[in-house]
C-alpha cells in the first residue's frame, strides 16, 4: 500500500474513532471499499462504512504529491459534518463550515 493511502486510511481510523464512541460499539458494514493505484503516483480510493461514514480521495505526482478529497460523516449532535481538501504546492487546504476561521490580523505595511 502507498504512503498517500495509507495515511488517508490513518486519518479515517482517527475519524471514525473520535467521531461518536457509543455510536460504534457494534460493527459497522462496510458498503464501498473501491480503490486504484497507476505506475505513475496516481492513486484514488472511495469509501463508505453502515453508519454513514464516507471518505474519497484522489492524487497524482504533479511537481510533488497533489491530492483532492474530503469526508462525510454525522458528529454525536447529530449534525452533518463534511469537509474537502486539497493538497499542493500552497499546502493542505481544508474546507468546511465546521472549520473555524481566524480573524484577520491587523497589518500594516512599514516603509522598509
Amino acid at each position: 500500500m502507498s504512503h498517500p493511502a495509507q495515511a488517508g486510511l490513518l486519518l479515517l481510523s482517527v475519524l471514525v474513532s473520535e467521531a461518536a464512541e457509543s455510536l460504534y460499539s457494534a460493527p459497522s458494514p462496510i458498503l464501498k471499499d473501491d480503490r486504484t493505484q497507476d505506475a505513475y503516483g496516481g492513486y484514488s480510493f472511495d469509501f463508505e462504512s453502515g453508519n454513514g461514514i464516507v471518505r474519497e480521495e484522489s492524487g497524482k505526482e504533479s511537481d510533488g504529491q497533489a491530492k483532492q478529497g474530503g469526508w462525510r460523516y454525522e458528529s454525536p449532535e447529530g449534525v452533518p459534518v463534511e469537509i474537502s481538501f486539497v493538497v499542493d504546492q500552497g499546502g493542505y487546504q481544508p474546507q468546511g463550515a465546521i472549520i473555524p476561521v481566524a480573524p484577520p490580523l491587523p497589518y500594516q505595511r512599514s516603509g522598509n
